[in-house]
């Protein structure tokens, strides 16, 4: 394999003629020549983010989709287009390009948004396949309502769902020995759970302030975020956030810290008090977990664990890069 872009009847091959699934919004996807989308969006506000896939090797597609699709969700909008760039070894089998693709094109199925364009590359420059993606969403309400001391914190599903996928897909030899076949099984199943779109559209109706997708840093570390975003301190109560048990199993047995491990598919929630009871059951009655795990405050952001007070400090590197 040759550096520089890929020829043209590959690209067709195996990426344009692979797009089937399509948005209105998008007049111009992709294509040889072309070298932008464009996009009608009738007027809504339009809501952009970009995420690469570092920490993980398996499941690369799917993940750089909901990764980005989470993100537009968490700004209370809906997924419209996605743009990747592909960066690909030269000593690359066709066979996991094939993969690649293929589990782009299935998650842009499931989250109802277009593979619009990007860019493909062969490169000696990476050692292995490396996404980069940006997505589009939209959305119409235009303004958002100010996170206040009294507001409380929800969070949905539990902690380390996308750090649990990734140990037991790229570091199987690690836990081989710690965890059963059905435990193995079970943890690779939550990647199945990573996308937030459908809370974040019940905590919209409901009245959510701000939402904030829970990446690198973990429960802890996005707590942080969104505090700062929010320009409201808030203290997290450690023991009332979910951990599976099959995520804690191998968390203590590698060293790890659940409440700082990546945690895609997980979303906080900032509502008004009087609103936390409605969130928290609509989202029940959608099949979705979710808890209170804190409050904003006027005090110093902080959490709590086992009845002991710490400083909620800005997130260090993440847990999985321990490994």
């Amino acid at each position: 394999m040759k550096s520089g872009k890929f020829e043209d009847s590959f690209l067709t091959e195996h990426i344009f003629n692979k797009i089937t699934h399509k948005r209105s919004e998008v007049l111009q996807g992709s294509g040889t020549g072309i070298d932008s989308a464009v996009l009608d969006l009738e007027g809504d506000l339009l809501v952009v983010t970009t995420d690469p896939v570092t920490a993980a090797a398996a499941n690369m597609g799917r993940l750089c989709v909901h990764i980005c699709c989470n993100d537009i969700a968490a700004e209370g909008a809906e997924p419209v287009a996605i743009f990747v760039t592909m960066l690909v070894p030269l000593d690359a089998d066709v066979e996991d390009i094939q993969t690649v693709i293929e589990d782009l094109h299935a998650a842009c199925a499931e989250t109802n948004i277009q593979l619009a364009g990007g860019h493909t590359e062969k490169t000696e420059a990476v050692r292995r396949i490396i996404l980069s993606a940006t997505a589009i969403g939209r959305k119409t309400e235009k303004n958002r309502q100010a996170v206040k001391p009294g507001d409380v914190l929800i969070m949905t599903k539990g902690a380390a769902y996308e750090g649990s996928s990734i140990i037991v897909s790229d570091f199987r030899e690690k836990i081989s020995s710690i965890a059963e076949e059905s435990q193995i099984a079970f943890l690779k199943s939550l990647l199945e759970q990573i996308s937030v779109l459908p809370e974040s559209r019940i905590a919209v109706k409901c009245g959510a302030k701000r939402m904030h997708d829970i990446t690198e840093g973990g429960v802890l570390g996005a707590a942080w975020e969104i505090s700062r975003a929010a320009g409201c301190n808030v203290e997290v109560w450690c023991d009332e956030i979910f951990i599976h048990p099959e995520t804690a199993l191998i968390c203590d047995s590698l060293g790890l810290d659940p409440l700082r491990l990546i945690s895609s598919g997980s979303l906080l929630i900032a509502c008004a008090a009087e609103d936390a009871a409605k969130t928290i059951q609509k989202l029940d009655e959608a099949g979705i977990r979710a808890r209170q795990i804190g409050v904003f405050t006027t005090e110093k952001s902080s959490y709590v664990q086992k009845g002991i007070k710490q400083i909620l400090d800005e997130p260090a590197e993440d847990e999985i890069y321990k490994l």
